[in-house]
């Protein structure tokens, strides 16, 4: 597996997480009351999304040309 793929595989992971974590509090709204979800979460959710970007513009210059 060459990295342009494995980029793609790991944006549709956070983002399908993000989904998830995202519908658990749309249907279970008690959820927003416990402390450690609401850590949980915002890990998820801010870590995950600004880390996948940022590293996405650092380190995928090429777009996987040079890749094998």
């Amino acid at each position: 597996m060459n990295m342009a793929a494995a980029r793609i595989i790991a944006g549709g992971g956070i983002f399908i997480l993000t989904v998830i974590v995202l519908a658990m509090l749309a249907f279970k709204p008690d959820l927003a009351e416990s402390d450690l979800f609401k850590s949980l979460a915002q890990a998820i959710v801010i870590q995950g999304l600004i880390g996948l970007v940022m590293a996405f513009l650092y380190t995928g210059k090429n777009g996987g040309e040079n890749e094998q």
